[in-house]
């Protein structure tokens, strides 16, 4: 079902997870929210598949995929205002002993995180490309004209510059410096490094020297493995750095210690063996193409309708392939045209489901996963609300996907930009701007004919079950419970001291109600007592949240300071236990105030009502409490 609240959804996604102290890493792809747990046994994931909105969850070990739809980039706010910013923050992995099918995985959802933020600055050189095809078609530009020229300018610079924004988007995956990783990479893109391989190479050298040390003479326009395995040698350096250069130095010395160092480095050994790696896969894929170019596009399919579904996002990781080739010969004859016959293909087939099923339920989720995919070229709706939920769908998707990958192999198709998978993205076969492929524009067109019959007669062969949308069973619709609450409430302060409105605390989160309605208390005495009668529901493992639910259902937290969870329970003391009955008043905690201000973290004590979208009415700030009314 579609959001209807993005910031209760958010709320209760993280609570789900254990709250926000418990999210190391925060991030998220065109559908999916990417989160990494500090303690998976705190996230109840179950929970998390039934609040509304979420299509369903991806397990990948250290990572957790909440797949949402489209509609992520406008939860994705909602959710970074409850935890922060984590998106830079290095991610620690789980220790212990992997196999090699684990380390696989691991690696690709490196490489998927690492380059789904690029996707739209490669989309959008794709439909530049497009736009001045059809300018050429239409007689309206030359490829002589400047405003080609500058048109054209900034679709190639989407591929020559990829080293530099894989330099930012690793950076932040590693935890390391965004600034002097972007600029190791505008280095390996300097046009004197640039014209030294080349005129090195006509003299029949494969190396140069520097500061001493050979350096293979490889150029790194378009290259992506490259800078990511630099970047990671950059980020064990910083840290290092970080800990042996003197504090007053540091500031200059260690960025120009970094650049001098790892670009020797990767000079020397990443970069070449980067280039290597993805040669060699580049290598396999055109002997595939070589000796049997019509098997190529349906192996990807097939293998990503099976094994690769135990990987989720894999797919993401195999885009260097297709922006090397576009950067290299001007179109790609492999992952896009993957991509192009997976995605169609699920669109038509939610549509098929969406025609033939009689629940309304279905319908409403079916719809909307058929737009998103034709239109808006993303698959994930279908798979996880449609496909995921009565399997005969994903069969059909599977076969006609396939199918329709063996007869675009058949046709030789290729893609001349990176985005072909839906409707509006069919122009990208129709050439490059300079020259237009009729020939290759009528596959397209006769491959996407064959994906529209072949979903409809897959759907009504197989068949599906769709009681599974059963609409008196919320729990089979990804659906929150309904509210429980059952009597008004009122929070009180928590404690001797001076009320702050909601408006007036330091912190945004709670100043905008982004968790619920709220206020602060400057405590006289550190004393923090209960705002309400209940039972303790919560206790967060550094102290520094509890939270206590009534008889009547409200769900009410009082937290101990601002970004107090850096203090991981030091100067706070806990009178009771998750489990015990609290009377109005009871003596919940006690906090060392001066050493919250010693240690710069702000002593306000914030009571918030965290169900408040279960009540009706909500009164905040008056008579320094918070009053909830059921009807």
């Amino acid at each position: 079902m579609p959001i209807k609240n993005y910031s209760k959804t958010a709320q209760q996604i993280i609570e789900q997870f254990g709250g926000k102290d418990n999210v190391a890493y925060l991030n998220h792809c065109a559908t999916r929210l990417r989160i990494n747990p500090v303690d998976k046994g705190k996230c109840n994931l179950k929970a998390i598949e039934a609040i509304d909105g979420v299509l369903g969850l991806s397990d990948n070990g250290a990572e957790i995929q909440v797949i949402i739809g489209q509609s992520v980039e406008q939860l994705y706010p909602e959710v970074e205002k409850i935890v922060g910013q984590l998106g830079g923050a290095s991610i620690e992995k789980e220790k212990g002993k992997k196999g090699f099918g684990t380390l696989v995985a691991d690696f690709m959802l490196m490489i998927s995180g690492i380059m789904t933020p690029i996707i739209p600055a490669l989309a959008t050189a794709g439909f530049i490309t497009v736009l001045l095809t059809l300018m050429s078609l239409a007689g309206l530009i030359q490829s002589t004209d400047s405003t080609y020229i500058i048109l054209n300018g900034f679709a190639q610079s989407a591929f020559y510059f990829l080293p530099i924004f894989v330099a930012w988007t690793s950076a932040r995956r590693f935890g390391t410096e965004p600034i002097i990783a972007m600029l190791l990479a505008a280095g390996l893109l300097y046009p004197d490094w640039v014209n030294l391989v080349g005129t090195l190479g006509s003299e029949g050298q494969t190396f140069a020297s520097y500061f001493g040390v050979p350096v293979y003479l490889m150029t790194y326009n378009g290259g992506v493995i490259q800078i990511i395995l630099s970047v990671w040698v950059l980020s064990k350096f910083d840290k290092l750095f970080s800990r042996i250069i003197p504090e007053t130095v540091r500031f200059f010395v260690k960025p120009f210690a970094l650049i001098v160092i790892v670009s020797v480095i990767t000079l020397s050994v990443t970069g070449p063996l980067g280039g290597f790696a993805a040669g060699a896969i580049a290598s396999g894929i055109s002997w595939l193409e070589a000796h049997a170019p019509w098997l190529v596009v349906p192996t990807l399919i097939l293998f990503s309708c099976t094994i690769g579904q135990l990987v989720a996002g894999f797919h993401l990781a195999l885009i260097p392939l297709a922006t090397e080739a576009i950067a290299t010969v001007g179109y790609d004859s492999t992952v896009t045209i993957w991509f192009f016959c997976f995605t169609v293909s699920s669109g038509f087939v939610a549509l098929a489901v969406a025609i033939k099923s009689r629940s309304n339920r279905c319908r409403q989720i079916a719809i909307p996963a058929a737009l998103s995919a034709l239109i808006g070229g993303i698959s994930e709706p279908m798979v996880y609300g449609v496909g995921y939920k009565m399997m005969r769908p994903f069969w059909a998707l599977s076969i006609t996907s396939v199918l329709s990958g063996l007869l675009a192999g058949i046709l030789g198709l290729h893609s001349y930009g990176y985005g072909s998978q839906s409707i509006p993205g069919l122009l990208l076969f129709l050439g490059n701007g300079a020259s237009v492929d009729w020939p290759n524009f009528y596959n397209a067109l006769i491959v996407f004919g064959v994906i529209a019959v072949l979903s409809f007669v897959t759907v009504w062969a197989i068949g599906f079950d769709d009681s599974v949308y059963d609409e008196g069973d919320d729990s089979k619709l990804g659906k929150a419970q309904a509210p429980s609450v059952k009597e008004d409430v009122e929070v009180v302060m928590p404690g001797k001291g001076e009320y702050i409105a909601q408006g007036d605390i330091s912190d945004a989160t709670f100043a905008n109600g982004t968790v619920g309605p709220c206020f602060g208390l400057s405590s006289a005495d550190g004393v923090v007592c209960a705002p309400v009668a209940g039972t303790v529901t919560t206790i967060a493992t550094t102290n520094h949240a509890i939270g206590i639910t009534t008889d009547g259902g409200a769900e009410v937290m009082v937290h101990i300071g601002i970004d107090s969870v850096k203090l991981n329970g030091k100067g706070i003391q806990v009178y009771v236990s998750k489990g015990q009955k609290v009377e109005l008043g009871d003596k919940l905690a006690k906090f060392d105030k001066e050493k919250f201000v010693a240690e710069g973290i702000d002593p306000t004590v914030v009571t918030l009502l965290l169900n408040a979208y279960d009540y009706a009415n909500v009164d905040v700030d008056s008579g320094h409490s918070i009053i909830a009314h059921v009807g």
